[in-house]
């Protein structure tokens, strides 16, 4: 019960963007960027100085003000693609959040195979130790794939964090490429 109880908890997290750890992140790696923009201003400056005509500067102005406003943007245009995902993330959460916990256990079957009427005459020993064997298999199997459902969405908010973090540099690098 736990368990699932930790599985809805991070699913539901949705502060990717407001992170203290992911502000500071950002702010230094935006910083970083816009020191490259400067200087790739001034090897578009001097390259029109020098009559360098492959950075020129009506080729490379344009992409390069686009670069410049999708860096300082990156944590907004990131929040916005999180937010559409959360939108979906969290239907399907909201789905299974008022059947967990002990709700869960019916669900699966595991409460039908854990109760045995000892009054029936079918009954044998060696049966309910099968079931409660089974049973407990059952639970065990089911404990292993939530375990690994809430890890799998640990690992995703992390690398959210990190993505975000980093945006600044996927733009930066994105306007960078030469265009024939």
């Amino acid at each position: 019960v736990l368990i699932i109880y930790l599985v809805v908890w991070v699913a539901q997290y949705n502060e990717f963007v407001t992170s203290p750890a992911v502000s500071v992140g950002w702010g230094v790696v935006r910083d970083i960027c816009n020191m490259f923009f400067i200087v790739f201003l001034l090897i578009i400056a001097f390259s029109t100085i020098l009559n360098i005509q492959s950075f020129e500067f009506k080729h490379n102005l344009p992409k390069l003000l686009l670069m410049a406003v999708l860096i300082n943007f990156s944590k907004l245009i990131c929040g916005l693609v999180i937010d559409v995902a959360q939108v979906f993330m969290l239907t399907f959460v909201n789905g299974f959040k008022d059947i967990a916990g002990g709700n869960f256990g019916s669900m699966l079957g595991i409460s039908t195979l854990l109760n045995v009427n000892a009054n029936s005459p079918d009954v044998s020993i060696l049966g309910v130790a099968g079931t409660y064997i089974l049973a407990i298999a059952y639970i065990l199997i089911s404990l292993v794939v939530i375990a690994i459902i809430l890890s799998i969405l640990v690992v995703r908010m992390v690398m959210i964090w990190i993505y975000v973090v980093l945006s600044p540099l996927a733009f930066l690098l994105g306007g960078t490429h030469k265009t024939e």
